[in-house]
């Protein structure tokens, strides 16, 4: 494959990508605003010239950026760019009016085109897999230097991109500077064909979180809550039946459902309604939220206070391999001992830190899933010992906000960049 084969490609698909997207604007009206942004058309509504290009995919990479977004913002403009409504919002939220907030452009040549030409931008940040081939040869050409912070590369991704190697390489090798979370993701970008003298292991942005210790917050709590975080279709269903069987022994449990898009709410009551579970779909954190038997979330940014409230909590997108898992450090963070499936490859190799280390429990299947509860909900020294164990992972993992921001930093302003080999 090479570029003028990829941009015809994308060109034959642009009208089937645009059907998609609003298709999805039935379930979520903001897929239609501000439309005209995936083709390239922007107001620049704050004036900005020669600022920072980053770009973070949705809400969890909005959520992971936000300390590198901010500290570059003190020194430079910035454009922040995602591609769902709820990356959008809760970058709104963050942000506020400090930063210019857009959808990315679709990676077609002239729409990309016109995004350089509204904001001019003076350097490309692309957050963990986002390796867009026209957003980077287009910055190559400019000479904007071009960065990939707290890079991934799955096994699974690296078996596509390895599909199309000479092209792949020719991109990579495009970029100025790669930081990567683990040796292992290292290893796949050399592979690849990336140059080492362009890659550094600076672990994941993720562990540099806030560590609260919430034990006594649970214990005024006169009934014990499980969390099912970040769930996606399917998951839903299996977590309900597994909520009944807990039910047959802890008579007095919750269930909190947060899916991973909230505008699967109501589809999730109806299921639960032909379950005969009762259930009420919730917006925000009131006092009321464990009134009924399960509380279904409805809103994001909630996620550090359901974790700081649940006696223990299973992580979605792990169960069925179509997904990949989430981000399993924010329960960690909030001393919420946590379950997850047995598909994490998005994940792999922070969940391996967790597993060596006995802070969490992997399962495989639904009877699994029914016995680590079960475990974790009789056992509260055990949940103490998780926990514990959990925030010495983050603590020990601390730091790479700071270390790719100073790096970053150095890039834009033209300095020279040594590597450290600390983590390598």
């Amino acid at each position: 494959m090479n570029l003028f084969l990829y941009n015809f490609m994308m060109f034959l698909l642009l009208p089937f990508i645009a059907i998609r997207v609003l298709f999805k604007s039935f379930k979520d009206k903001d897929y239609r605003s501000n439309f005209s942004n995936r083709f390239g058309i922007y107001k620049n509504q704050s004036n900005v010239n020669n600022a920072v290009w980053f770009h973070a995919v949705s809400l969890g990479e909005v959520i992971a950026s936000k300390k590198i977004v901010k500290t570059i913002s003190e020194e430079y403009d910035v454009i922040l760019s995602v591609s769902t409504p709820t990356g959008l919002r809760e970058a709104r939220k963050i942000f506020s009016t400090d930063i210019e907030i857009v959808y990315a452009p679709l990676d077609f040549y002239f729409l990309v085109s016109n995004f350089y030409r509204t904001y001019k931008p003076i350097s490309l940040i692309l957050f963990e897999t986002e390796i867009w081939p026209n957003m980077i040869i287009q910055a190559y050409k400019k000479k904007v230097p071009i960065i990939l912070c707290n890079a991934r590369m799955s096994d699974s991704s690296y078996k596509s991109y390895r599909k199309f190697k000479s092209f792949s390489k020719q991109i990579l090798n495009k970029i100025s500077f790669v930081f990567v979370q683990s040796n292992s993701h290292l290893e796949r970008f050399k592979a690849l064909g990336l140059n080492r003298n362009k890659i550094q292991n600076v672990g994941s942005v993720k562990f540099d979180i806030e560590i609260r210790d919430n034990k006594n917050h649970r214990t005024h709590l006169n009934h014990q809550i499980v969390l099912a975080a970040s769930t996606h279709k399917k998951e839903d269903e299996l977590i309900a039946e597994v909520f009944q069987e807990l039910k047959n022994e802890i008579s007095d449990l919750k269930l909190i459902i947060a899916p991973r898009h909230p505008e699967r709410a109501q589809s999730i009551k109806t299921l639960l309604t032909k379950m005969n579970m009762d259930s009420r779909i919730h917006t925000s954190l009131t006092k009321d939220l464990s009134n009924n038997e399960i509380a279904i979330i409805s809103a994001t940014g909630l996620m550090q206070e359901l974790y700081s409230l649940s006696t223990s909590a299973f992580i979605g997108g792990s169960l069925f391999k179509d997904y990949g898992g989430h981000n399993i450090i924010e329960s960690a963070a909030q001393g919420c001992p946590f379950i997850v499936g047995p598909y994490m490859k998005n994940f792999e190799d922070i969940l391996n830190k967790f597993l060596k280390k006995d802070a969490c429990i992997q399962i495989k299947t639904k009877k699994d899933l029914v016995n680590a509860f079960k475990t974790l909900l009789n056992d509260d020294q055990l949940r103490d010992d998780m926990s514990y164990r959990a925030a010495e992972v983050c603590m020990k993992n601390k730091g790479s906000s700071s270390e790719q921001c100073n790096t970053i930093l150095k890039i834009i302003r033209g300095d020279k960049v040594e590597i450290s080999n600390s983590n390598n």
